[in-house]
């Protein structure tokens, strides 16, 4: 909520205080508030309504973005850019990037990874389908989701950082060194694969070079449930 209320800090201090029961909203409070929180987090209330995926998606996107943001640099590697989750899970582009500096002495000095988030909570426990659906989206609409992504290079960055963002759609083009990809799935414990990603190589084929490609499987005992708990105390002041 902190980031969706990013530019009126006061509504998410005021939905903080209703949610820890430290205040109440009169109307119009509560209509501002659901202008932000509706996105996503608005429960079904329709009678047999189909289970709305959104929010175990939106919240497995914010699972991998928190990993990312908690991961300490590494010597010689530091995050130039990690993108925040999108406001609604349903918005166009990728769901994922980071751009890191690396001071190795060999290889390029900036590089990029596009990740594709899944979340998984199907009953045969196996997350191959999911991965495999994943990479082919990349292979398929990587260039288009990397473009979505740097649509803001001139404003947000110079100087090195800029012209290299500005560059993206045509290193990941041409498979270039600094390019690679990532899919991430957040799923049950019990869906927890011991071995996965072996084959992601065969789906995005144009990522050859060393650490082109990445996989995370984020595992949580009742993944679903636990969307459903975020849902709930995001819904709680309303």
């Amino acid at each position: 909520m902190r980031q969706r209320c990013r530019k009126l800090p006061h509504v998410f201090a005021l939905w903080r205080a209703v949610a820890l029961g430290e205040a109440a909203l009169d109307p119009r409070q509560q209509r501002l508030i659901k202008e932000f929180a509706s996105p996503v987090f608005k429960p079904q209330t329709k009678p047999n309504a189909k289970p709305h995926h959104g929010v175990p998606g939106h919240v497995g996107e914010w699972l991998w973005y928190l990993l990312a943001l908690e991961t300490p640099d590494l010597p010689g590697r530091t995050t130039e850019y990690l993108a925040e989750p999108k406001v609604n899970v349903n918005d166009g582009g990728g769901d994922g990037l980071i751009i890191r500096r690396t001071r190795s002495g060999s290889g390029p000095e900036l590089v990029f990874r596009l990740w594709e988030m899944k979340k998984y909570t199907g009953k045969d426990d196996s997350i191959t389908a999911t991965v495999t659906g994943a990479w082919q989206q990349l292979s398929e609409n990587g260039a288009a989701y990397v473009l979505s992504q740097t649509a803001w290079a001139d404003r947000e960055f110079a100087g090195d950082l800029g012209a290299f963002v500005s560059q993206m759609v045509e290193m990941w083009i041409d498979g270039h060194p600094s390019s690679g990809a990532g899919v991430s799935v957040a799923t049950n414990t019990s869906a927890a694969p011991t071995e996965a990603f072996t084959t992601s190589h065969t789906h995005i084929p144009h990522l050859t070079h060393p650490g082109a490609l990445e996989g995370l499987v984020i595992a949580i005992d009742n993944f679903a449930e636990f969307a459903e708990h975020v849902q709930e105390l995001v819904w709680s002041a309303l």
